[in-house]
């Protein structure tokens, strides 16, 4: 629109390199928006091009000097906001050649000499263009922030349950795509109630730590790990039979001090059910465990009763678990 409201005004005035460089400069952005950086000839010649097609706006209307100076900031702002560190500075360079090189190679009258002008234009291109890249990596930082806040469990490292939910049932579809094993792994602190009253809620955070860093070391780095909060962390074991679940299970136990020590429910995928029907049977099987005095591992069935009472447990206790 720019280029099209400088080419509308005294079109009859204007010379054959300015339809040009207006020809350019409005190619140039079409380019480099639909072209990607995997096709680098077309991309650059477009993403620095458009610098010297503006300048061919200013021959016969005044050089650096010239109103139309003022587009070259388009092309700035595509570098503040787009471009990577060294395309920035690059494009900087191209700038300044777009402005001082006219003078010396052309000269009046198309290019007067207006070295003041031609300065201020290189600053301030470079100013808007440095002061948008500043802007947007701040911004790019916050939202690598803020995205990772939204996933991680601030006490542990660990994902939280909406980082556990997203990558745990993107796992679980590709394990439905390949047909692999997957076990669910739910794991509850014994005595963590007593710690945190006896010996105080920095005392219980450390053993909550203390759990998270073991079960990082004891399982594997596909596998995805998760506290759910409060005490009770979840770990989905990718391409795992129940055997090696359990092998897993007993290694973390076998590092797991008296204060730390924990109760288990693991389920296998049955290879239907979904996330929440995996977790649905693996608490089942915790509760069992907690029932039966703690520091028990106790392996779901392959389906739910029809009752919670087929198993020995009372619903209540089951919708509170």
């Amino acid at each position: 629109m720019p280029i099209a409201v400088a080419t509308a005004t005294d079109f009859s005035s204007h010379g054959t390199a300015f339809f040009v460089g207006a020809v350019g400069a409005c190619i140039a952005p079409i380019v480099v928006t639909t072209v990607t950086r995997s096709h680098p000839v077309p991309f650059y010649l477009a993403a620095f091009g458009g610098l010297p097609a503006l300048t061919l706006l200013q021959a016969d209307t005044g050089g650096a000097a010239s109103g139309y100076s003022v587009l070259m900031m388009m092309a700035m702002i595509w570098f503040g906001l787009q471009a990577t560190d060294r395309e920035l500075v690059a494009g900087v360079f191209v700038l300044a050649a777009c402005s001082y090189l006219p003078m010396l190679l052309f000269g009046p009258p198309a290019y007067p000499v207006e070295w003041g002008h031609a300065t201020l234009l290189v600053l301030i291109g470079g100013s808007v263009a440095g002061s948008l890249r500043a802007v947007t990596q701040e911004t790019q930082r916050l939202t690598r922030r803020l995205r990772q806040e939204a996933v991680i469990d601030e006490l542990t490292g660990l994902l939280n349950r909406r980082g556990w939910g997203h990558a745990a049932g993107r796992e679980l579809a590709r394990a439905d795509r390949g047909g692999n094993p997957v076990a669910l792994v739910l794991l509850d602190l014994d005595g963590l109630k007593e710690v945190n009253d006896s010996m105080g809620h920095d005392e219980g955070d450390r053993v909550i730590r203390e759990t998270a860093d073991r079960m990082r070391a004891a399982l594997r780095g596909s596998d995805i790990v998760a506290r759910l909060g409060g005490d009770e962390f979840v770990a989905l074991l990718t391409d795992a039979t129940l055997d090696g679940t359990l092998e897993a299970v007993e290694r973390l136990s076998d590092v797991t001090p008296r204060l730390g020590g924990f109760s288990t429910g693991i389920a296998a995928w049955n290879e239907r059910e979904d996330l929440d029907e995996l977790m649905r049977r693996a608490d089942v099987a915790l509760y069992a465990a907690k029932s039966n005095g703690g520091g028990m591992v106790e392996i779901a069935p392959q389906a739910l009763p029809a009752t919670p009472e087929d198993i020995g447990v009372h619903p209540e206790a089951t919708q509170a678990s």
